[in-house]
């Protein structure tokens, strides 16, 4: 092997052959499809060169997956496979928009808020062979489960607007493109919601002032502002920043980041809640989906956690289980979990002793909204 890593003979050999074997055959048939599909021609559902391609494409999976399982005690070994199979793969998948795209990384990272819009529109950028890996990349389960992801987050930020009073302040974190907010019905906004849709790519914040700002309801108020997610660990100073806000919610980020930097920022965001506020985050659940096209023809990597795993994060973020609720897509691979704070409580005045809570969230005080 090319790559130095301390495995044994025995393994040496079977990575071998799925090269020599399980490799070379998804090579040929990309090849022959290469060359009998014509390189300007769009992409057409269920013909045959769409089966050929996406029985190739699972064969090629299922080829990964059970060497990913033969070599689970070696890490090192799994990521040298991994990397020679992209090596000899390049050429072929990279006519592919969404892996070219995964690959490249013009972002710095793949799922950007360009892979995001093509996923939510069920784009197929490319033509001839690519458009073809395009067609078949677009309708896997996790792609599918970004899509419901979006309708999910959308429908919770119009039922939490239903069941408010008076203005409402939104922070989104790792924005992206920001579509759940295109296409609200017109009854949905009859008061001030101001958005603070933060993120640290500029391309993405480019994109939400040419193509979103001028598109939602005008009652809304989006302002895209370049800031780092990471620095939402300090409920200080995301008080100091933004001021508290009454909806928190964050769907495409926390698959990337580790416990150790989660812990602090779910905790933060917690603090940096209204009375009343409710926060929303989204993680993938590794038992629901196959990360393999991903990590192996994709080049894309997210955390893998199971429910239980999201839970013990809570828990260690200093929340009460009993007081966060799990919501699953339609897909059942997104696990949206919620948290309320506690809402604003009204004292009668002919029973101080007597507490009601009040029947909608009200909004934070003017004085705890963030200073000009």
């Amino acid at each position: 092997m090319s790559d130095k890593v301390n495995i044994s003979n025995d393994l040496e050999s079977r990575i071998e052959q799925f090269l020599s074997h399980d490799v070379a055959l998804f090579v040929k048939s990309l090849s022959d499809l290469h060359d009998r599909i014509e390189p300007d021609a769009d992409p057409v559902p269920n013909d045959d060169f769409h089966r050929r391609v996406h029985e190739a494409l699972l064969r090629s999976q299922l080829a990964c997956r059970a060497l990913e399982v033969e070599l689970g005690d070696h890490p090192e070994a799994i990521a040298a496979a991994r990397q020679r199979f992209q090596a000899a793969t390049d050429a072929l998948l990279r006519h592919s928009w969404f892996v070219d795209h995964a690959r490249g990384r013009p972002s710095g990272f793949p799922g950007d808020y360009e892979m995001l819009l093509q996923l939510y529109d069920r784009k197929t950028p490319a033509k001839g062979l690519g458009g073809y890996i395009d067609l078949c990349l677009v309708d896997i389960p996790l792609a599918q489960a970004v899509r419901t992801r979006l309708d999910g987050v959308r429908d919770f930020l119009l039922r939490e607007l239903d069941r408010r009073t008076g203005d409402v302040r939104i922070l989104d974190v790792a924005c992206g493109p920001c579509r759940e907010f295109i296409d609200w019905p017109a009854r949905s906004v009859d008061r001030r919601v101001d958005v603070t849709a933060i993120d640290s790519d500029p391309r993405a914040l480019e994109y939400l002032e040419q193509h979103v700002v001028d598109q939602i309801r005008p009652a809304i108020e989006l302002a895209p502002t370049r800031y780092n997610a990471l620095r939402t660990r300090s409920a200080a100073m995301n008080r100091k920043r933004f001021g508290t806000f009454d909806i928190i919610y964050s769907v495409g980020l926390c698959d990337y980041l580790s416990d150790e930097h989660l812990e602090g920022m779910l905790s933060a965001w917690r603090e940096t809640l209204s009375e009343g506020g409710v926060m929303y985050v989204a993680f993938k659940d590794c038992r629901k989906y196959d990360k393999t096209p991903y990590q192996w023809h994709l080049d894309w990597f997210f955390l893998q956690r199971t429910e239980e795993d999201v839970r013990d994060l809570f828990a260690r973020s200093g929340f009460d289980l009993e007081q966060v609720e799990l919501v699953r897509d339609e897909s059942g691979i997104i696990m949206n979990f919620i948290h309320r704070a506690a809402p604003t409580r009204i004292i009668r005045v002919d029973d101080r002793h007597a507490v009601e809570r009040a029947d909608a969230p009200r909004t934070e005080p003017a004085k705890d909204r963030p200073t000009k």
